[in-house]
């Protein structure tokens, strides 16, 4: 399999977007967990004088496993749909 920099940055995107979209998991009240399938995004609930950065943790494996994931739904699907394309036209007589 050819790697494709063009549905990895579809699938990057993706993982932001879903961690936005899907509903949160808050454990002790204190930390919500964002992401899909493995959360990677840790907010804790701080004072609002608190650095942004302070209040945020990143899971970086997670957040690779999870693009990595998403790569590999798209490749398929994307190679489902170039299959059946091509039997598609095979199928076809040809009007010559």
């Amino acid at each position: 399999m050819k790697f494709n920099k063009k549905f990895f940055n579809w699938s990057a995107w993706i993982t932001l977007i879903i961690s936005y979209v899907l509903p949160y998991q808050s454990t002790d009240g204190f930390a919500a967990n964002f992401g899909y399938p493995f959360s990677f995004l840790t907010v804790y609930n701080t004072p609002i004088n608190t650095s942004l950065l302070r209040s945020e943790s990143l899971n970086l494996p997670a957040f690779a496993i999870n693009i990595l994931i998403i790569y590999f739904i798209i490749s398929f699907v994307n190679a489902q749909l170039v299959k059946a394309k091509s039997k598609k036209g095979m199928n076809e007589p040809n009007s010559k």
